[in-house]
């Protein structure tokens, strides 16, 4: 397995990826192409999109960003996804290693991220040592 920069002409693959594993439970995400595409190009333009490669097939992938928060450089992940037919051989587990190297060499202060708290991924994250944050809420409001 190889890991390596997206470059615009993985950004479909890469969609393909996210759609599908995005849209199975508990996420059930319902986004078009279009609208993954379309993220996709913003965060090439603002963050960093790597994917991993088995014989240059993409079967999985990693989008997180750079922030500066007051106590000082953090990474954020915005989405990792494997491709299910590539889950359990430790793909995202290269992946994450790959993110925390890179955050230490930017000296980063931590590494965050949302996630559903229903999907499996919570116990692969806490694996890795990743917590729970008791002191955080998540809000949003619907805008139509």
């Amino acid at each position: 397995m190889k890991i390596r920069k997206a470059t615009k002409k993985d950004l479909k693959r890469i969609a393909e990826i996210m759609r599908t594993e995005f849209g199975k439970p508990p996420f059930k995400e319902k986004a078009s192409l279009s609208a993954i595409l379309k993220s996709l190009n913003f965060y090439m333009k603002i963050g960093k999109i790597y994917i991993a490669s088995i014989k240059e097939k993409i079967v999985g992938i990693i989008v997180f960003k750079e922030e500066q928060f007051w106590e000082g450089p953090v990474i954020l992940i915005e989405d990792l996804a494997v491709d299910e037919r590539f889950k359990k051989q430790g793909i995202g587990k290269d992946l994450m290693d790959f993110v925390e190297t890179y955050a230490k060499k930017k000296k980063a202060k931590f590494i965050g991220f949302i996630t559903h708290k229903k999907t499996s991924a919570v116990k692969f994250y806490q694996k890795f040592g990743y917590k729970l944050k008791k002191s955080a809420v998540i809000m949003k409001k619907e805008l139509k």
